[in-house]
């Protein structure tokens, strides 16, 4: 076996086990972040929007390192989306390379994305091939459902720029390809530097200015966009940081959505604006936010989502439920119905006589807004009592009911 197959047959088997994970088919819930934690992307990204570096961030280093000295060692054996794109490319053969001239926008949007993700706000982390990848496999949960699909654009569309113009989206477009080729070419640099002898090309290397105004300029772009007019409020996973943050520490990778037992994760369609797009929120509509489950947030490769213990998930609020009497079974038509009273966990609905009938009461001080009373109101088409979006806060107060 030649060395050439020896490294597609690696690079394969890396790729069938990056769906492996992706799909989340091994029953252990950090797994949905193992794959897209190996980019230094995603790590550096959220490390230095959130000050702050845990151990998924770490993964990606030894890849940073090897790009010294090995030019895209990760691109040419590791990476599954640079693998799909080739095999995309070799379908159109006559296509190949005629892209000259395009410029090399990878490194100028990994710079982008560093210096914005300094200022706290990264743009762009969905670009990441990794992320892309992922974000593939994890629209595809079971049962199908309509809202999904739009996860895996991105990486069907790296396949057709691929399929059109072979080779253009790993060496001019991929952020992580074109920050593996920075810091090469840093190396380059340095060492020409110290070798008088050195030749012109050497010399050459990706020069400083470049770095400083390339960071700069998406220092600036993430400052504008934090500041922002706030779009839509909507329901955000629990743990999610600050909505201002949120929707840029966000990969789409789709892995919290696809974690979600209960499927009530999805991705944002444009109902919080275009800074929010495919980033993942609550629907309640069949299912709510079970009480024994953190499986998103143990998920999220960026950190836009924090780990959380069960009982810190318990006392955090999504939001808050309130009812519309005019739609209600009982407020409105005098009928018994106390659904939501009795399949809420948290003791936050209690009941008030009206005419004779109890009637349904949210209190705010105890709504954890985990939709369990909207999932269980029999009103059609519109539920009576739905939960309505407010920023994430710790609400103290007694554990949820058992059963």
């Amino acid at each position: 076996m030649t060395h050439r197959t020896t490294r597609r047959a690696i690079h394969i088997l890396i790729a069938v086990s990056a769906a492996v994970l992706a799909l989340q088919l091994i029953p252990w819930e950090p797994a949905a972040r193992l794959f897209p934690s190996l980019s230094p992307i995603l790590g550096l990204g959220g490390a230095l929007a959130r000050r702050a570096a845990g151990p998924a961030a770490l993964m990606g280093f030894p890849i940073l390192l090897l790009a010294f000295t090995h030019k895209r060692w990760f691109c040419y054996h590791a990476c599954p989306t640079g693998l799909c794109a080739e095999a995309a490319g070799r379908l159109n053969p006559r296509a190949a390379a005629h892209f000259g001239t395009w410029p090399r926008l990878g490194g100028g949007l990994a710079l982008l994305l560093l210096g914005s993700a300094a200022i706290g706000y990264p743009l762009a982390l969905g670009l990441d091939p990794l992320s892309l990848f992922n974000g593939f496999f994890s629209a595809w949960r079971r049962p199908f459902e309509a809202g999904l699909p739009p996860l895996a654009s991105g990486f069907i569309l790296v396949l057709l720029i691929s399929l059109a113009r072979p080779h253009l989206w790993c060496l001019r477009l991929c952020p992580l390809g074109g920050l593996q080729d920075g810091l090469h070419g840093l190396a380059r640099f340095a060492g020409s530097r110290r070798r008088p002898e050195a030749s012109a090309d050497e010399s050459a290397a990706l020069p400083l200015r470049r770095i400083f105004l390339g960071a700069a300029a998406g220092g600036l772009a993430g400052l504008l966009l934090r500041r922002r007019p706030a779009g839509t409020a909507v329901i955000r996973p629990p743990g999610a940081a600050p909505e201002a943050r949120f929707t840029g520490l966000c990969a789409r990778c789709g892995a919290c959505i696809r974690a979600c037992p209960r499927h009530i994760l999805f991705p944002d369609l444009g109902e919080a604006g275009a800074a929010g797009l495919l980033a993942p929120i609550i629907q309640y509509g069949n299912g709510y936010c079970f009480e024994q489950c953190k499986a998103c947030t143990e998920a999220c490769p960026t950190g836009a989502i924090r780990a959380l213990t069960l009982e810190q998930k318990r006392q955090l609020a999504l939001g808050t439920a309130g009812v519309e009497k005019s739609r209600c079974l009982a407020w409105k038509d005098g009928l018994y119905c106390m659904a939501c009273q009795e399949s809420c966990p948290y003791s936050a609905i209690t009941i008030v006589v009206q005419k004779g009938v109890n009637c349904p009461v949210v209190e705010p001080r105890h709504c954890r807004g985990c939709g369990a009373c909207q999932a269980n109101c029999p009103a059609r088409p519109r539920r009576a009592i739905t939960v309505r979006a407010a920023p994430q806060h710790e609400l103290p107060g007694q554990s949820p009911q058992a059963g």
